[in-house]
């Protein structure tokens, strides 16, 4: 049982914290408190637990409303009233990981990660991206516009990307559109982010990224290496 503003996050998050693990973990939650009239609480647990004893494969999925979901493609979508929690339309593609490194592995002690996200909007400059880098994170989920495009045209916020990739911030551009996903070699937009040194993050969610980020830079991993993982599908983010 998790609160719903941010169990899409934490379950996210685990998909990466779980790889490798054998058993199926399944969260769920409640939009009412357990103790109220009408509340969706044991409606969830119930069927929760009919899911598990039904024989899930192993990994973690996300269970709300009679609907099981994979946290890594999915989010909250309303704030009040049923089925708060669906799978979004994001793009898929690209290719698997061969071999998870064994840094990675749910048995390997992993630090916490300052990891931050930052939505685009006109406007935003150089100014707010370096207050990011300068706060001490080691990665960044840049939500940009449509397809993976941003304030390419802007020479000081393209000069604070390549400061971030000098000092081994690991930069990841995804949408901000409910459905598609991030292309940086479509527009020259997105092709200046990308020669900046901002890797794509297909169709990720939000909540995908920022967990997959956390993992990647918890774990025991050269900077090369996050920036490889990070473009390569672990658990269902990407494919």
């Amino acid at each position: 049982m998790h609160g719903t503003d941010t169990l899409a996050y934490s379950a996210a998050a685990m998909c990466f914290q779980l790889l490798g693990f054998s058993a199926p973990v399944l969260f769920t939650g409640s939009m009412l408190p357990a103790g109220v009239q009408d509340s969706d609480a044991w409606e969830n647990v119930n069927g929760a637990l009919l899911a598990l004893g039904s024989g899930l494969v192993s990994g973690v999925q996300l269970y709300f409303h009679g609907q099981l979901m994979a946290p890594v493609r999915c989010a909250k979508i309303r704030s009040f009233g049923r089925q708060p929690f669906a799978p979004l339309q994001r793009s898929r593609g690209g290719h698997a990981v061969v071999s998870l490194p064994d840094a990675l592995n749910y048995r390997q002690t992993k630090t916490l990660a300052e990891v931050a996200v930052l939505p685009l909007f006109p406007g935003v400059g150089a100014a707010q991206l370096d207050g990011l880098i300068n706060s001490g994170i080691c990665g960044l989920v840049l939500e940009c516009f449509g397809s993976g495009t941003g304030p390419s045209d802007d020479p000081q916020f393209l000069a604070s990307l390549e400061n971030a990739r000098a000092l081994g911030i690991c930069v990841v551009a995804i949408t901000q559109c409910h459905e598609g996903g991030v292309e940086l070699d479509v527009y020259e937009a997105g092709s200046r982010l990308r020669s900046a040194g901002v890797l794509s993050g297909g169709g990720m969610t939000r909540e995908a990224a920022l967990g997959k980020l956390h993992a990647l830079l918890g774990a025991d991993l050269t900077t090369e290496e996050v920036r490889r993982l990070v473009e390569l599908d672990l658990c269902g983010e990407l494919r």
